[in-house]
């Protein structure tokens, strides 16, 4: 194996797949000791890693400033700093910057090495429904593939993982503490997603919010400040959830998820702030299929999803649904269904 003194790693979004990212972090540190691990990343999402320890120094670009933050990267890092230079993205933005730091030719170079993004098999199975991707492997897999050469036959752990500070998890104590949450009794519900696509109907929320509670169980809704399930939710619920949705940082999430003994979710970063904090999620899958990488990996999470010959249909959720029956994908997935799985997984 090689010597590697300074490794940069490049991913600007998104939320979850940076959470997916976690794995490469630690296997670099793990098997190459001494080397320094430094992460590229968008000023937007470049709090999720902090006090990672495998991290030696985020460096947060401003992307709404353009090419002058590509440049202003570049003026301040030569690029002998690093031994390797991992695009873990493969975006407009992450290509731009290589070429102009390292060359028209960077892609061909050692020193580089580049995320296979898969959109060629991909865009068949959505455009065509032919599946090439029967043995697809996890996203956390394909970035862990960037060092493989690396590596060679070395095995690579591909569990994720998050590191709330001490002040974060007493911020979420205090939580526990001030709405007198019962450990073992907490289901935390992720309504919302970056596309009104992938989204299990809010109702269907609503009602499985309330079967829970009728359970036994408290309900805590997660979620950005931007979505309109988690408050809608909230305001038609006779019995009311805790609505943590927009007053979180990224690490709070996970420190309260700590608390959490299982997550309902969409397709959509929460599934992945759960099992990186080793709280089973279920998955509910409607346009997207676990065939792009995304599908939840502890042994106790499950996903949730009907068989369409319309799915899938789109990448992430976005664009108009082209089913006679509008969000079959997702309307069809039965509460009932939805909590007998959340009862087995916890333990009644």
């Amino acid at each position: 194996m090689i010597t590697l003194n300074r490794v940069l790693i490049i991913r600007f979004s998104s939320l979850g797949d940076i959470i997916l990212l976690t794995p490469l972090f630690r296997e670099i540190h793990k098997h190459f000791p001494g080397v320094q691990i430094d992460f590229l990343t968008s000023t937007t999402f470049a709090g999720v890693c902090a006090n990672n320890p495998h991290i030696n120094q985020i460096i947060a670009l401003d992307r709404t400033k353009g090419i002058s933050a590509l440049n202003r990267f570049i003026s301040e890092n030569p690029q002998d700093h690093y031994d390797l230079i991992i695009d873990a993205h493969r975006s407009l933005r992450s290509r731009l910057l290589l070429m102009k730091w390292l060359g028209i030719f960077s892609g061909f170079s050692q020193k580089t090495a580049l995320m296979n993004k898969r959109s060629f098999k991909r865009n068949i199975l959505l455009q065509t429904g032919f599946n090439l991707m029967t043995n697809a492997i996890s996203q956390r897999e394909a970035y862990l593939n960037l060092i493989k050469r690396l590596t060679g036959p070395l095995k690579l752990a591909s569990e994720t993982e998050l590191f709330p500070d001490q002040t974060e998890k007493e911020s979420a104590s205090n939580i526990v503490r001030e709405h007198q949450l019962k450990e073992g009794k907490v289901v935390a519900l992720g309504p919302g997603a970056s596309f009104q696509g992938k989204c299990w109907p809010r109702e269907s929320f609503l009602e499985l919010s309330e079967a829970l509670q009728n359970a036994g169980y408290q309900v805590i809704l997660l979620g950005s400040r931007e979505e309109i399930e988690p408050p809608w939710i909230f305001e038609n619920s006779r019995k009311k959830p805790l609505n943590l949705a927009g007053e979180l940082s990224f690490r709070e999430t996970a420190a309260i998820l700590e608390h959490c003994h299982l997550v309902v979710s969409n397709d959509s970063a929460i599934v992945h702030f759960a099992e990186a904090m080793q709280v089973p999620a279920i998955a509910i899958f409607g346009p997207t299929v676990r065939e792009f990488g995304y599908a939840p990996f502890l042994n106790q999470s499950r996903i949730m999803e009907i068989n369409l010959k319309c799915r899938p249909c789109s990448r992430n959720g976005k664009g108009r649904c082209k089913n006679r029956i509008q969000r079959q994908c997702l309307r069809e997935i039965r509460v009932e269904r939805v909590l007998e799985a959340s009862l087995q997984i916890l333990g009644r």
